[in-house]
């Protein structure tokens, strides 16, 4: 059977994906959507949690409202914002919940265009031992009005995340000194 070129391409591409163990809209319907994004990682615990609170240095800023991450701040801890501001412009992302280093985070917010429709989110990072290094779930829920059409919406806001996390990937192995 003879491969055509972009079919081999695709083929080398998923061999060469990084360790990503899962990554899928687990539910979607017209007032709700679930996304799970689950990565092994070489680094420890108290690595990835470090590199969870450095987000303003691994989020991509084609996501932001400025176009610069140099205008995010952010902090791991209960109330904290994750937030940019730019001339006398602002937004809040995500605000913090629930955080346990090494082990978990919780923040609750609407991303990007979400933030204009009636909805919330709650999304979750948890980090698990494994190995010489961690296992890093990020589960994001998004719930709100059935006119919001949020069937529509989980594909795009999973790619994002997606994206997002693989930024995270090549923070941590470019910035964590083995």
């Amino acid at each position: 059977m003879k491969l055509s070129a972009v079919t081999r391409g695709l083929g080398l591409a998923v061999v060469l994906l990084p360790q990503v163990v899962g990554a899928t809209v687990v539910h979607q319907d017209a007032s709700e959507f679930t996304l799970r994004h689950e990565a092994e990682l070489n680094q420890s615990s108290a690595e990835v949690y470090r590199a969870l609170a450095a987000l303003p240095q691994w989020w991509d800023p084609a996501h932001s409202y400025s176009g610069s991450a140099d205008n995010f701040t952010f902090e791991l801890a209960a109330g904290s914002c994750f937030c940019e501001r730019w001339g006398e412009a602002s937004v809040e992302h995500l605000r913090v919940l629930y955080s346990v280093p090494e082990r978990e985070v919780r923040l609750r917010g609407a991303l990007g265009p979400l933030q204009n429709m009636p909805v919330n989110g709650l999304l979750r990072w948890r980090i698990v031992p494994s190995g010489k290094g961690a296992v890093l779930t990020w589960e994001y829920q998004v719930w709100g009005a059935a006119s919001s059409k949020l069937d529509r919406m989980a594909a795009a806001v999973d790619r994002v995340l997606a994206q997002q996390l693989e930024s995270m990937r090549g923070y941590l192995e470019s910035e964590v000194p083995r």
